[in-house]
């Protein structure tokens, strides 16, 4: 082959089509050299290289150019050996993409033009310099912010994804979530293909999902009089879907749009006082109709007369001119920017914010030409009363018809204490700072826990304590407690809010965080409210969006849209079998409740803040908002972690699911659910963790444990189920969110946590 390389090169076609290369833009000597080290051989040009012998290996002349997936594309249409000189020559011209990154159409118009070069060409040559992306589906901002450690690099956004992001499962943007795809298909996981590139080469065609918010079925049959199809929905959405206000998802927010959650919609409202909040009960009227000559009085008149209830949020979806009143948001559809907006799309999307937001908001129809809006609500599941077919009711009759729908029971304003407890987080200690004095409802106080740091926390507390706006805190143990538990009952003991918030101190939080937490407490019998939290990792990547990947093995629908439950039905649905509540920062607590639930975390090291949460919901309610107000950091061989791996903390996990079941009877159905959650994750963990243990009913450090079940299921005569059906599926369903196990060890996984159980409930 050397000598082969060594020849002089007289053919003119070959020349010819080096020159072609050449002035293609394409090809990346650089790249190519450090790629393909025997490119060099005896100073032989590159190009050359990939003429004599490169392209018939697969080699690349560029990281953009995949000839594998080129030729895919291409078929039997390719016209040239060489599949970069087909694609100079005859591919480009025909739309045919050079790599599942780039997207030639959108790219053309991104670039308006591309002066004669090829669209790989002309983004090499120049819209790369410019920071233009190739695809719909990256987003170099939004990339560089979930990506802090690329962004310090000072790497190009694009470029890192291609080389490396994507196959480390990292998001190109929004619309696409690298995390979740991999987690719910397990053919790109187990087989290592990078997730978009596996989305768009098979998920799309087959009509997967590019993401939790995004139910493809559900949207081409929304659009697809549009030209949305199956395997073009995602890109179709990121070029006209999300400026057409469309929806993606039956109760999930749309992602990335302008538009997309219930007060990002352009209400017109004046600015709320200082302090306000967002209150928690909503009704939404719609008067969408022939907008010449209609009575607007009327309805101006019952708008100003519903303001007056203490703790109403009034909407008006209206094509009519209407003046503005104080209090009321109006969204006005005749304005310009709205105006060429089809009715029925802008209110359905208002419709499913609303849902999502506050299921039980009542939406009143004044008049709506638009939709069938009571059968659209009783679709979408929110509740509806049609003003015309009622008489006009008094301030009083209101507020009774909004108590038997939505549960309004307004109550007075409260003062808020924020409690962080640190322990060596200096390095995250602004940030975490930062975001509480940045919330939009401004809590009372912050008090400051530092369990004995020696990293200079107390430095940098300090100096937030000297320009804190409010009462701020600072108290230090010489050395360290050992126990977080005993940090927050420090906390609670210095507490003087009606509320409180344990705000830990490497986690962080939207502004938004304790304007809608604390919006719940206007419900008096309200003891917790939390909301979902994105995942992150040391550096402030997103490692997941949501912690649906971990409740999802509960219920796919419940934590979908925002609920309120009682106490007791919350811990018999969810926190009987799991602890559904992954981080103390996304809750805010009545005070009183978790005053007299502290004792319930007294010895626990792991498990305490699952303990409290139990304890306070046999007080009273819980609510749950499901945006990700939340950001928890999840490092490694943090507390958590540990625990997730510790003997001890599933001796903990146990302890208070036996103090569940004694607490009051419980069904069958939940005890083993319960029970096969336990066992599973000690046997995942022993798998993940790379050490070898025993399995769980023959493992020393939980033999009393394994003893108390038994004694707990004979007690209360529960017998292995003869048919373990649903034990089984709901196995499989826990098994597929796990990234350490390959789809084909699913079943023999799943049966040996059966047989597990099944020797738990057999004494020996």
């Amino acid at each position: 082959m050397l000598l082969n390389l060594q020849k002089p090169l007289t053919s003119l076609a070959r020349v010819h089509r080096r020159w072609l290369i050449a002035r293609s833009r394409i090809f990346d000597r650089k790249w190519y050299r450090a790629e393909y080290p025997e490119s060099g051989v005896a100073g032989l040009d590159p190009i050359m290289h990939y003429l004599l012998s490169g392209a018939d290996r697969g080699y690349r002349p560029h990281l953009l150019f995949d000839p594998a997936w080129y030729m895919n594309a291409r078929g039997p249409r390719q016209r040239d050996q060489n599949p970069l000189v087909d694609y100079i020559n005859y591919g480009a011209r025909e739309g045919i993409e050079p790599s599942p990154y780039f997207a030639t159409p959108f790219y053309r118009k991104a670039a308006g033009g591309t002066s004669g070069l090829t669209p790989l060409g002309h983004f090499v040559a120049y819209g790369l310099p410019r920071g233009l992306a190739p695809t719909p589906l990256f987003d170099r901002a939004w990339y560089l912010e979930n990506n802090p450690d690329v962004r310090r690099a000072g790497f190009d956004p694009f470029l890192h994804f291609v080389v490396s992001g994507d196959k480390e499962g990292r998001s190109p943007g929004p619309l696409f979530d690298s995390a979740w795809y991999r987690m719910n298909n397990a053919d790109a996981r187990d087989e290592g293909m990078e997730p978009l590139r596996h989305y768009l080469a098979i998920g799309a065609r087959q009509g997967r999902d590019p993401s939790r918010f995004f139910d493809t079925e559900f949207y081409v049959a929304a659009h697809r009089g549009q030209g949305a199809a199956r395997e073009t929905a995602l890109t179709f959405y990121a070029e006209r879907g999300r400026e057409g206000w469309h929806s993606t998802h039956p109760v999930l927010p749309p992602p990335a749009s302008p538009s997309a959650y219930y007060e990002e919609l352009p209400w017109q409202k004046s600015i709320p006082a200082p302090g306000a909040i967002e209150a928690p009960f909503r009704t939404l009227i719609v008067d969408i109709g022939e907008a010449a000559g209609r009575e607007t009085a009327g309805l101006g008149q019952l708008l100003t007369m519903l303001v007056t209830l203490p703790g109403l949020d009034v909407y008006c979806v209206t094509d009519a001119s209407m003046a503005s009143i104080p209090g009321v948001a109006i969204l006005d559809l005749s304005r310009p920017d709205l105006a060429l907006f089809d009715r029925s799309v802008v209110l359905k999307r208002v419709l499913r914010a609303m849902k999502f937001r506050d299921p039980k908001g009542l939406v009143c129809e004044a008049v709506c030409a638009a939709l069938p809006l009571a059968r659209t609500c009783a679709d979408i599941g929110l509740p509806y009363h049609n003003l015309m077919e009622s008489r006009p009711l008094a301030a009083a009759d209101w507020a009774e018809l909004l108590a038997h729908r939505g549960a309004y029971r307004p109550s007075r304003h409260m003062s808020i204490s924020v409690i962080v407890p640190n322990y060596n987080h200096a390095r995250y200690l602004d940030e975490r700072l930062a975001s509480i004095l940045e919330q939009r409802l401004r809590p009372d106080e912050i008090i400051f826990l530092d369990d004995g740091s020696s990293d200079g926390s107390l430095e940098i507390a300090r100096a937030w304590q000297a320009r804190s706006p409010i009462h701020f805190a600072i108290a230090a143990n010489a050395t360290n407690s050992g126990s977080p538990f005993k940090q927050w009952a420090n906390g609670i003991e210095h507490a003087a809010g009606d509320l409180v918030w344990i705000a830990e101190s490497d986690d962080s939080s939207c502004p938004r965080f304790l304007e809608r937490m604390a919006a719940a407490f206007m419900d008096p019998d309200i003891a917790v409210a939390y909301c979902d939290s994105e995942v992150i990792g040391t550096d402030g990547e997103i490692l997941s969006p949501t912690y649906r990947f971990y409740t999802d093995s509960l219920s796919k629908i419940k934590w979908l849209a925002g609920y309120v439950e009682s106490g007791p039905r919350e811990i018999a649905e969810a926190l009987a079998i799991k602890n559904t509540i992954p981080n103390v920062s996304a809750v805010l607590f009545r005070r009183d409740a978790l005053n007299e639930s502290l004792s319930s975390a007294k010895g626990f090291r792991y498990c305490g803040d699952w303990a409290i949460y139990v304890a306070c919901l046999r007080k009273g309610k819980i609510a749950f908002c499901p945006r990700a107000l939340n950001k928890h950091r999840r490092p490694p061989g943090s507390l958590t972690q540990e625990g997730e791996h510790d003997a001890q903390g599933v001796r903990e996990a146990i302890a208070i699911k036996l103090s569940i079941f004694a607490g009051a009877p419980r069904d069958a159905r939940v005890i083993w659910l319960s029970l096969a959650q336990t066992v599973f994750e000690y046997e995942i963990r022993s798998k993940s963790g790379g050490r070898k243990r025993p399995a769980f009913t023959k493992s020393k450090e939980l033999a009393d444990c394994v003893e108390q079940l038994r004694c707990f299921l004979g007690g209360q005569g529960h017998q292995f189920p003869e048919d373990t059906s649903e034990i089984a599926a709901y196995l499989r369903g826990v098994a597929a969110q796990s990234a350490s196990l390959r789809a084909t060890d699913h079943p023999g996984f799943v049966d040996s946590v059966l047989q597990e159980l099944k020797t738990i409930a057999v004494r020996g």
